[in-house]
């Protein structure tokens, strides 16, 4: 839960230091994962990642991709994708709404179609939060 109260300061901290911005090149990346194959499923996230896409625009983003309902292999494509449109970019912004994960000390992104047996499986089946960062 607090990882989630983490994006959303950092949202909120990005978007109001946009507001004295002079037309930076912005570019942001939207997930958000609803439909887990192997978790229970989620009501709000794909609903919040189209909120937060909307806000972004009016904020002025030049660039904002929105993708749902990420499997490990989209996921890392679209992280992937988005580090190649970030390069050189003023600000780049990255949010995720979905299930979330700490062990040892370390923060993981879940995919949709996770399977998590044992805290072993998360390098392969999730997105570690450092290296998105």
């Amino acid at each position: 839960m607090w990882v989630a109260r983490l994006f959303a300061f950092a949202f909120l901290f990005c978007i109001a230091s946009l507001a004295n911005a002079q037309t930076p090149r912005k570019v942001a990346l939207v997930i958000g994962n609803s439909d887990y194959a192997n978790a229970a499923p989620l009501t709000n996230p794909v609903n919040d990642a189209r909120l937060v896409e909307s806000a972004l625009r009016q904020a002025g983003f030049s660039t904002v991709e929105t993708a749902t309902n990420l499997g490990i292999h989209p996921f890392q494509s679209a992280l992937r994708e988005f580090a190649a449109r970030a390069r050189g970019a003023d600000i780049a912004l990255i949010y995720f709404a979905g299930h979330g994960m700490e062990t040892d000390g370390q923060n993981w992104l879940i995919p949709t179609d996770a399977k998590l047996a044992s805290d072993t499986d998360l390098r392969f089946e999730a997105i570690r939060l450092e290296d998105v960062l």
